[in-house]
């Protein structure tokens, strides 16, 4: 009776250890181990996080991010959604040209989006990169890397052609005509 008793506390003491390890090596949105250039990019991404996804032994940070703009040259720029409803500073990524994305339940090209439209993104734990959820579920997340949005230089205002350079230089022939005529009337 005695084996019996210290066999079966022996197991009760295992089984409370495996539960208390398979417990805390549930990966969430606040005990993951994020990378600094993710938490530098990022500094609220525990609390923007809504799931954390495991793939392939890979962790990555569900997101819902507010598309900005997509550039001709593909680049998307966007902010992630905080948890009191703000975004966060702008970023940029450069998903695959021929990527597809659900919106609405339909796939769509990533530069038919249309701006302050709300998307999922994954942001790997591990590492500033981030994915687009591809719309064909059999595709696999293609991840990119997290760029710094460049500053677009301001537009020139279309008021900024030649006509008015004409008008300066007309003005400034008749203030020579005029300088001209009166040195002209003086000497006479």
């Amino acid at each position: 009776m005695n084996r019996f008793l210290r066999a079966a506390a022996v197991s009760v003491i295992g089984a409370i250890g495996a539960i208390a390890v398979s417990q805390a090596q549930t990966v969430t949105c606040q005990n993951a181990q994020y990378d600094p250039d993710v938490l530098a990019r990022f500094p609220n991404i525990a609390k923007a996080c809504s799931d954390i996804i495991s793939k392939n032994g890979e962790d990555y940070a569900v997101v819902t991010a507010r598309l900005d703009r997509v550039d001709p040259s593909g680049r998307v720029q966007v902010r992630v959604k905080q948890p009191d409803g703000s975004y966060s500073k702008q970023i940029s990524i450069r998903p695959r040209p021929d990527l597809k994305v659900l919106v609405d339940g339909k796939p769509a090209r990533v530069q038919d989006l249309a701006k302050n439209q709300e998307i999922t993104a994954y942001v790997k734990v591990r590492a500033p990169e981030m994915a687009l959820p591809p719309a064909d579920a059999g595709q696999t997340f293609v991840f990119v890397p997290i760029e710094e949005p460049q500053q677009q230089l301001a537009a020139l205002p279309s008021t900024a052609g030649f006509l008015p350079l004409f008008g300066l230089l007309g003005g400034v022939s008749l203030l020579l005509g005029g300088w001209l005529t009166a040195i002209r009337h003086r000497r006479h």
